[in-house]
Formats: C-alpha cells, structure tokens, sequence
C-alpha cells in the first residue's frame, strides 16, 4: 500500500472519549494492481463500490469530530473482508474459492470473478498487508483508552442491504449479550427508538460479525463491543429493486439527507451518552 493503512482520525486530544468507531465496509476501493482486465465480465469491476457499506462515510466518517477514534479501511470487502474471521475461506485444487468469506473470489451463484484463481500464498500476502494492521490498529486504540479511562467502548459501524435487512430499520448485535454491558446496548437502542427508528437485538445475521466477537469483553478485558446496522434503504430515496441496480452499475444512489441527518445526529447523541453509562458499569476483573 502506497498510503497508510488503515485510515485513523483521532479527535483533539483533550475532548478523546472512551470510544473506537469501527468502520470495516467503509471502502470502495480495488487493490493498486487489479485493473478492468482481471475481471471475468466487465460489470464485475464494480462490485468493489457494491460490496461497501452504502453511504457508511456519511454516517461514521466525521465521528472523530465528535470524540470518537474513527477506523476504517479504504479497500472494498471484495479483496479483504476484516469483519471475518481470518481463515474463512476454501482451498480447492490450489486456489482460494470464497463467496462470502474473508475475501470474494465468486459470485453467490458461484461465478469465478476474476479471469485469474488466487492462490493461498497470494491470500496470505493480501492478509498480512490488509487484515493484520486493521486488528493491530483496533488493539492499540482499545489499549490507549483503557490506560486512559479504565475501560473502553468498540462500536462497529454497518449499514445493511435492504434485501437482506429487509423491515429491520436499526439492529444492535452484541453477540446475543456477550460482548458489552446490557445497559449500554440499551442506550444506543434508546436514542435511536425515540428519534422514531425501529429497533431489534441481535437480529439473525446481524449479531456481531468477527470484530465485535473478537473483541468484546466486558468482563476481564474491559472492552465493550456494539455493531451498529442502519438498513440503507432509510439512507436513499432510491426504491427497492431500483436501489440494486443502481449499485450494480456502480452508480451512486440518490441520497434522503434528512434520514442520513436523522441518523447522524443519534450517532452523535450516543457518543455523549455512553461515557458516562460506562462510568458507571462495574469495573472489569482483573
């Protein structure tokens, strides 16, 4: 990588909170060698913007503005996914075949998506450069907060595709509780219940991807992990099955600014109310 990696934006030093925003699908970038020719069908070039989280940079980029520490990779999910687990993919005959793992190298319908296989070395290599430093990076900003503030707060920031969320508006996933202090999933659910958004828990699919599991942990580690998922259909006024093509052609969809106003303020109330819940969760066992 030519730039530095990942992307961290640090608040002003005296206003930092407790808190990590994690963004793993905020990029819709290809890899500096990938070119136009490497894929398969000339439409497959823009799963690279497709496979990002839909206006994710809209709702978590500035939160760093707001005292949050800000984490994101610029590099599209297609090429590596750091919200899987590490090894989540399969070898056959030499080659790496993944539809939905830590990296993409077939479509759901189990087209091949480049013209050329990705050998477990070449993975190896993309792995150590690209996933590597995002968990390095998310452990050393855990640690500072921690020595800073005793405890520490990791949200992990998503929106979601409105065919798979379907009416699910706004879903925490804590890993079905294990990952953070009840009262503070609670209060993200509170801000965004009385700004008139739907809620649900732990929604199946959207519990916790690998970074939250990782970790959380509320008890002996002082961590507190929450996954954010906002269904991007609120975020666009672009309807339905219109919304998937549009994105399919790597288009940018029309934006509903009130709604990505809506939801940033409630991101914006949740880093002010959550210190202080985390103030008063009892301290982690040592």
């Amino acid at each position: 990588m030519d730039r530095a990696f990942p992307i961290v934006k640090r608040p002003v030093a005296d206003a930092r909170l407790p808190i990590v925003v994690s963004v793993p699908h905020y990029g819709t970038q290809a890899l500096p060698h990938v070119t136009a020719d490497d894929y398969c069908e000339p439409r497959f070039a823009t799963f690279a913007f497709g496979f990002a989280d839909l206006f994710a940079g809209d709702l978590y980029g500035d939160l760093h503005e707001h005292g949050a520490t800000v984490l994101a990779t610029p590099i599209s999910r297609m090429f590596v996914d750091v919200n899987r687990r590490r090894d989540d993919f399969e070898v056959r005959d030499g080659e790496v075949r993944s539809r939905r793992g830590v990296v993409r190298t077939h479509t759901m319908r189990e087209v091949a998506i480049f013209k050329r296989g990705l050998a477990p070395s070449e993975l190896e290599q993309r792995l150590r450069t690209l996933y590597d430093p995002y968990y390095a990076a998310i452990r050393t900003l855990l640690d500072e907060l921690r020595a800073a503030h005793g405890a520490a707060i990791l949200l992990d920031g998503h929106t979601g595709s409105p065919r798979r969320m379907k009416d699910h508006q706004i879903i925490v996933g804590t890993c079905r509780e294990a990952t953070c202090a009840p009262e503070l999933a609670a209060t993200v659910a509170e801000i965004f219940t009385r700004a008139g958004f739907e809620v649900h828990h732990n929604v199946s699919g959207y519990s916790g991807g690998n970074i939250v599991a990782a970790h959380g942990r509320p008890g002996a580690g002082g961590v507190h992990a929450i996954q954010i998922e906002i269904n991007a259909a609120l975020l666009t006024t672009t309807p339905g099955e219109e919304l998937v093509a549009t994105i399919s052609r790597g288009d940018v969809p029309t934006k509903s600014e009130p709604n990505i106003a809506r939801v940033r303020a409630c991101l914006r109330e949740v880093l002010a109310a959550l210190p202080a819940v985390l103030a008063a969760v009892p301290a982690p066992t040592r």
